[in-house]
């Protein structure tokens, strides 16, 4: 049996971040046209079934013309079953308005839902505040089956910062399962659950934003004897990369910018790029992060300049034995109780104002 594991679309996402308004529009269509080419990729690779491990939407904001795509989607391909459960982003009403659920569309509550494909079985459960505990106790599987669970949530090792209800992964040992397809993760991850199975997060098949960097897409399952076999499929439209720049030995903007540009070389125009700047420089070196902007951001679909990163290289020969005004400064700062990145930021405002610059000038 040859089955497609994805999850976590947020269909109809805000997209709030760093695109403009057409671009957000242009993006949340590309997220829909991702979601009906996997679909088209599993009916012409033969599988049997897309298992959708969460977050197909995300939340109330759905459209209904993405309802109706997603609903046409389904009806177009009666030969492929959509084994879809919910994620907490998703809604409870998204299929009120549908006049009839297509037979291959299935669903699952809260709690244990089998479907049998000869000696495959797919089980899945929705988390509900309180139900954990008991879905745990009651997931019973014949371990002469191949058996697949599907849930939503996060482990203690990969946590995220959206609310979502923990996988209790030691709960789920020698239960005879032999892929356990998890959602709510956007980054792909697999590993060993027990001495027979695996847990496996699909990740999300596009980035959305600059925090989920990476390839992208959803993860090919293929049964044979009770044995899962699976591999990672990178399937995004677009890539967003996060390109790290070690600016120690730059010392002007020209020199900044020279770096960026050998560390982007490689990089598609139609990707989404986030560079974050590193190390530590001089007091007086300087790096106008405008023009670098603007240098850079007609290249890619979005582009980003993160300097939080960026530290002084400061020893206390320099200032301990100053008198000056500055020196006085110097100290203060560098004795505060700060972090590194507010130290940068209060000597470069302070050290420019004292020499006499406009603040607004430096960033």
């Amino acid at each position: 049996m040859k089955l497609l594991h994805c999850g976590d679309l947020h269909l109809d996402s805000a997209l709030s971040a760093n695109l403009n308004s057409e671009k957000k529009k242009q993006r949340k269509s590309e997220l829909l046209s991702t979601f009906v080419s996997m679909a088209e990729y599993a009916a012409d690779h033969g599988a049997e079934a897309i298992l959708i491990a969460g977050d197909l939407f995300d939340k109330s904001n759905v459209t209904k013309r993405t309802q109706n795509m997603v609903k046409e989607t389904v009806l177009r391909f009666p030969f492929v079953d959509f084994l879809y459960l919910k994620g907490n982003h998703d809604e409870e009403n998204f299929l009120e308005e549908w006049e009839e659920r297509p037979e291959n569309l299935k669903l699952f509550g809260t709690e244990w839902t089998y479907y049998r494909y000869g000696d495959v079985v797919i089980a899945g459960a929705e988390f509900r505040e309180g139900n954990g505990n008991r879905l745990y106790d009651s997931l019973v599987l014949n371990r002469n089956d191949c058996n697949i669970v599907l849930l939503h949530g996060q482990t203690e090792k990969y946590r995220s910062a959206d609310k979502a209800e923990t996988v209790a992964l030691g709960a789920l040992k020698n239960k005879n399962i032999d892929y356990l397809a998890l959602g709510h993760i956007h980054s792909y991850r697999c590993e060993a659950l027990d001495g027979r199975g695996v847990y496996c997060y699909c990740g999300c098949p596009e980035g959305r934003g600059f925090d989920e960097c990476g390839e992208k897409g959803f993860v090919w399952l293929e049964t044979e004897a009770q044995k899962v076999s699976h591999s990672f499929v990178p399937f995004a439209s677009r890539s967003v990369h996060e390109v790290f720049v070690d600016i120690s030995d730059a010392e002007t903007t020209l020199s900044v910018e020279k770096k960026m540009r050998d560390a982007l070389t490689g990089i598609p125009e139609k990707d989404l790029v986030k560079v974050t700047l590193t190390g530590k420089v001089k007091l007086s070196a300087e790096r106008d992060l405008q023009y670098l902007t603007r240098r850079f951001e007609d290249s890619y679909y979005a582009f980003k300049i993160n300097d939080r990163e960026v530290g002084i290289a400061l020893s206390p020969e320099e200032y301990e034995n100053d008198i000056s005004l500055r020196g006085e400064f110097i100290r203060l700062v560098m004795q505060g109780n700060y972090t590194e990145e507010e130290k940068r930021m209060l000597l470069e405002l302070g050290l420019r104002a004292l020499a006499g610059e406009e603040v607004e000038a430096c960033f």
